[in-house]
């Protein structure tokens, strides 16, 4: 099989997504992002696909299809918004977490009950029965019905679930992913019981850590093809020195360049992806796929930002905003820094 290529029934759930995208997120994503509008309704639409137990095993109520139809459709959700699809990211975090240590993850799959993953990179401790910490930024925070939480007890992972009324939340005006409820959770002194520890714990996190690597890889991949839309489209129509910017050397240049490095980051997001899928340690080619893709839209928005001069810098045009996400996504999951160095140690072990 070709590495981007799916089976009849992906491309079935794909295609179903991508129709969606197009009828109910493209023609709102702008309007939602520049009002800070958290997008409820689009979040329901995916949940009435029924696509957040795409990853989920069928024994656990899933569709058991993995990870590649996962990438796929988060590709044609990050063209036109990354909220969204940083937020389903969160939801399936929640559910393979819940999946690997046995929990209750029913109101998930169902969307009935939105969630958000708080990884160990926010550095939560469980002691005395009650967690200790701050998650600083968390998608979905200040909306969250579930929070599922990766902590510490004893130096040992454990993983523990509390209710959305528990911990306190402030919402975040950040730069980017301005429709995903972002806020910083306050967990501290909220009691809590370890749904795993151990092995099973370290797997849980192991999986939803690497469903977000993966899924923010895609993301990204989308919104730098997103951007490059743009820029194609406004230079297709921009008149300089008597002909389109489009047919400008320079400008060709720029965006053959992002295309290169955005197609590479693809095929890497898609490897992982099938690498993860066989059972195979994916955490190399996750980890240097997140951070490719995400170099990539970043350089993808800039550059087109550039090509469209100083229309590119208001919030009439997309490409502003596919800039501030894919810096958002930069600090997301403990920071593009911190993978690099995480990477060396694999690469170089």
């Amino acid at each position: 099989m070709h590495n981007l290529q799916l089976t009849e029934d992906q491309e079935m759930i794909v295609d179903t997504v991508r129709k969606f995208v197009a009828d109910e997120v493209a023609p709102t994503a702008q309007e939602l992002d520049e009002h800070r509008a958290f997008v409820q309704e689009q979040f329901g639409g995916l949940a009435e696909l029924g696509v957040f137990g795409l990853c989920v095993g069928e024994a656990a109520g899933g569709v058991g299809m993995g990870l590649v139809p996962f990438v796929a459709a988060l590709e044609a959700v990050g063209t036109h918004s990354s909220s969204l699809a940083r937020l389903w990211i969160g939801q399936v975090q929640a559910a393979l977490a819940l999946e690997a240590a046995g929990g209750d993850l029913g109101e998930v799959l169902a969307g009935s009950l939105t969630a958000a993953f708080v990884g160990p990179e926010h550095g939560l401790v469980l002691d005395g029965g009650k967690l200790r910490g701050l998650a600083r930024v968390v998608p979905a925070g200040a909306g969250a019905g579930l929070f599922v939480v990766a902590a510490q007890q004893n130096g040992a992972p454990v993983l523990v679930v509390v209710p959305g009324g528990e911990p306190k939340r402030c919402a975040l005006k950040g730069l980017g992913l301005a429709s995903a409820a972002c806020a910083a959770v306050d967990f501290t002194g909220v009691a809590a019981s370890a749904l795993a520890t151990g092995v099973a714990a370290t797997s849980a996190i192991d999986k939803a850590q690497r469903a977000a690597w993966i899924g923010v890889a895609a993301t990204a991949v989308g919104g730098g093809q997103g951007a490059i839309a743009q820029a194609k489209k406004h230079a297709g129509e921009r008149i300089a020195f008597g002909k389109p910017l489009l047919v400008q050397e320079a400008v060709q240049r720029k965006i053959v360049e992002c295309k290169r490095a955005v197609d590479a980051a693809r095929q890497l997001t898609w490897h992982a992806a099938r690498l993860a899928d066989l059972g195979q340690d994916a955490n190399e080619a996750a980890l240097a796929a997140r951070i490719g893709a995400v170099d990539a839209m970043v350089l993808a928005a800039d550059e087109a930002i550039q090509i469209h001069g100083g229309f590119g810098y208001t919030v009439e045009y997309h490409v502003e905003r596919h800039y501030r996400d894919g810096k958002m996504l930069e600090v997301l999951d403990g920071g593009s820094e911190s993978m690099r160095n995480r990477l060396a140690v694999l690469q170089l072990a």
